[in-house]
């Protein structure tokens, strides 16, 4: 999830807000503002809707994100650490640092976010109620009750047997523990997501000629993204079954040349990148390891600052996030690239660098294993 920014932590979880979200925000506070809760309470302040608008939103907002949490607290009982949640123009999504190990736990993390939204939904359908006894204001009367709304619909959309919604994982759960087998499960599954959006696409382009158009819009939109994410899920468990059982010292690059960390960017560009055609050397500084230096880190430099800039300069400092061990797999290898965004680690045993593992690497593996298994 690219251009997001933490807004808080909860049970040491990373809480993100992505643009995305921003955006849908803002339309659905104005679709309650200016349709909604005009109709459904007629004759009030327009201030009062946009108020009654902004407090719905939140609320629905902080109940996807209670939702997310549910799954959250269920994968961290269970040993599974979450990198984040991040909030964004779907909806929400608990980044996981591996799938779950069997099916059990698969479907125990599953329908803890539906149940958790059948929970929100009977909290506010009690609190509606105790409203309407105490005669409350109908303004206030009315949120309640669209969020109560709102989460039974969460729950029920979520838990359609579609890959990958809450109810398509409880599927595959079901299915990996007939089968014994992930991969088959997740491709069983991962179909019914995908013959899920494109109904829905269906369903949007049916909306597109009638009067519905902005719905017909979302349906299409919400069809593109479900099978999209179908689609990349079913790839991760394969590339995961193929690249099994393979560490990083099997594919690491062994020939490794460092760079001393006083080096100006304009010399190691011609002795060094244009020499050895490599895309990153490690830092090294009087004999230790300091840092990586990529054809990025110097691509962010001005030209006319190569001569007085050094490797340490423009180099990412020596972190665990760009380090890993021989005897790491290379999925989780592969994990920890994606999280720290650099696609390359330094391998590491007893203070020594022994090689350096790049996405691409991986990914020429996975072509080759492939095509072998083709």
């Amino acid at each position: 999830m690219k251009r997001s920014v933490q807004v808080a932590s909860v049970l040491g979880i990373p809480i993100k807000i992505n643009y995305s979200w921003l955006i849908v925000f803002g339309l659905v506070v104005f679709t309650l503002a200016k349709g909604y809760f005009p109709f459904e309470v007629p004759g009030l302040a327009e201030v009062s809707y946009w108020l009654m608008a902004i407090a719905a939103s939140l609320l629905l907002f902080t109940s996807l994100l209670l939702h997310e949490l549910s799954h959250s607290a269920v994968a961290i009982k269970n040993d599974l650490p979450i990198r984040g949640i991040t909030l964004f123009v779907f909806g929400g999504v608990a980044q996981m640092e591996r799938e779950p190990q069997d099916p059990k736990t698969e479907f125990k993390m599953a329908i803890a976010g539906p149940i958790c939204s059948l929970v929100i939904a009977l909290i506010f359908f009690a609190i509606t109620n105790l409203l309407y006894f105490l005669r409350a204001p109908m303004a206030v009367i009315v949120v309640t009750d669209y969020l109560m709304l709102l989460n039974i619909g969460v729950a029920i959309f979520n838990l359609i047997p579609g890959f990958p919604l809450d109810g398509g994982r409880v599927l595959r759960a079901t299915l990996w523990a007939y089968f014994k087998d992930m991969k088959k499960a997740t491709r069983i599954a991962s179909n019914f997501g995908k013959a899920f959006a494109y109904l829905l696409m269906a369903f949007g382009i049916l909306n597109l000629f009638s009067t519905s158009f902005i719905n017909g819009i979302w349906l299409i939109f919400i069809g593109l993204f479900l099978l999209e994410a179908a689609e990349t899920s079913y790839q991760q468990v394969a590339m995961k079954n193929i690249l099994s059982g393979i560490r990083v010292r099997d594919i690491m690059t062994k020939d490794v040349v460092v760079v001393d960390a006083s080096e100006k960017l304009d010399k190691l560009v011609h002795d060094d990148f244009f020499r050895y055609r490599f895309t990153s050397f490690p830092v090294i500084e009087h004999n230790s390891l300091i840092g990586l230096l990529t054809l990025h880190n110097v691509r962010d430099v001005e030209r006319e600052k190569w001569t007085n800039t050094t490797a340490k300069d423009a180099m990412i400092p020596l972190s665990r996030a760009i380090l890993t061990h021989p005897d790491v797999e290379i999925m989780d290898a592969l994990t920890k690239m994606a999280t720290s965004g650099v696609g390359r680690l330094i391998v590491v045993q007893d203070h020594s660098i022994l090689g350096i593992l790049s996405q691409r690497d991986v990914m020429r593996l996975f072509e080759v294993r492939v095509d072998l298994e083709a």
